[in-house]
């Protein structure tokens, strides 16, 4: 490809931050969480790396993602969050030894008609209170006695999810916890103990959540889960740096109009870099003037509307030129965090916006 964007994935980041969920959690094992295509990153280039950082499994949402990290080779458990989404993919689970995440009637059903007499091993989903998926607590004992009936089948451990770990202060983290330990205290018994609760924000801010595994996902990407901080103020380092070049350069007279609709208007002589990156390749349109960038290693700002390919750059004070390195996020550039902050959204979702055409490259 000669088109000048990249977004390089950072070894020595993700194993650096894969070492702070250690840190926090040494009780635990990690099973770490690479869905949506490692966060945005890539996971058949963040898998390898995160295996060989001793990640002891892998968390995926579907069969196809499970698929992807099987035929890499790595040799460590893959998990299906939300378990079986049709019967087939029973009889698929089955066969690769992936573990299911069990949290309703119908994935019951397919296992006792696809499965019965096989090898599985599952996790019991029970809702905590956030409410999207999950057995009820007191379905739990209907749940266990049903599958005592199938002695193939291993439940690893009841497993649940924090709505608000984000937020570690609010009550909620603990009512949740609280009615978790509730749960272990009947059931764990009838299971191998391999319980697990924690996502990044409990990971970091909530060890009473900890047990037998712990699921981090955006800390490892070196992004943090809190509103108020950055990953970097936590202690972790940032995997992306999403970054471009500047492909042709303009001078504008005071008064002259700036891209599509002419929504920008030169106040004076200036000069303007044109970008390789645009909404096409992820980058959100709504950061049009003013948002941050880095040119050429010094601080600058976009201007006008942001286009399908191409976004422009304010070069008039700073060094720069055709050929000159724009960081757009990430590493040498603005923070994920602070791009997510401009749009009123999270972390999570700016990273999983980079397009599939922006190829991605291991760094150091």
């Amino acid at each position: 490809m000669t088109r000048p964007i990249v977004a390089e994935i950072s070894r020595s980041a993700l194993a650096h931050n894969l070492r702070v969920a250690r840190d926090h959690a040494p009780r635990s094992r990690i099973m770490t969480a690479v869905k949506a295509n490692a966060y945005g990153h890539d996971v058949q280039l963040c898998a390898p790396v995160l295996a060989a950082a001793g990640v002891d499994a892998f968390a995926v949402a579907s069969l196809e993602e499970a698929e992807t990290i099987h035929a890499l080779n790595l040799g460590k458990p893959i998990c299906l969050l939300g378990g079986p989404f049709a019967a087939e993919e029973v009889s698929v689970a089955a066969e690769r030894g992936y573990w299911l995440v069990i949290h309703e009637d119908r994935q019951l059903r397919w296992l006792e008609n696809r499965a019965a007499q096989q090898d599985l091993q599952v996790f019991i989903k029970v809702d905590t209170g956030m409410h999207r998926l999950g057995f009820a607590p007191e379905r739990l004992a209907e749940i266990f006695a049903k599958l005592q009936v199938y002695p193939h089948w291993q439940v690893l451990g009841l497993m649940s999810h924090l709505a608000r770990a984000d937020h570690p202060e609010d009550p909620f983290n603990a009512q949740q916890i609280g009615i978790f330990d509730q749960a272990l205290q009947s059931f764990s018994g009838q299971t191998l103990g391999q319980h697990s609760l924690a996502n990044s924000g409990a990971v970091l801010a909530l060890p009473a959540a900890h047990q037998y595994w712990v699921r981090p996902g955006l800390m490892l990407y070196g992004l943090s889960p809190f509103a108020d901080r950055n990953g970097i103020d936590i202690g972790l380092q940032p995997v992306l740096s999403w970054r471009s070049e500047i492909v042709a350069t303009r001078q504008l007279q005071a008064g002259e109009w700036l891209g599509y609709g002419a929504t920008w208007q030169a106040p004076a002589a200036c000069r303007v870099g044109v970008v390789a990156a645009g909404y096409g390749d992820g980058y959100p349109r709504q950061l049009g003037t003013d948002t941050a960038v880095t040119v050429a290693g010094q601080p600058t700002r976009t201007l006008a509307r942001v286009s399908m390919d191409m976004l422009f750059v304010d070069i008039t004070h700073i060094q720069a030129d055709i050929g000159s390195v724009v960081h757009l996020m990430g590493a040498g550039g603005p923070a994920l965090e602070f791009m997510a902050a401009g749009l009123d959204t999270i972390p999570y979702e700016m990273s999983c916006r980079i397009q599939m055409r922006v190829p991605r490259r291991l760094g150091p």
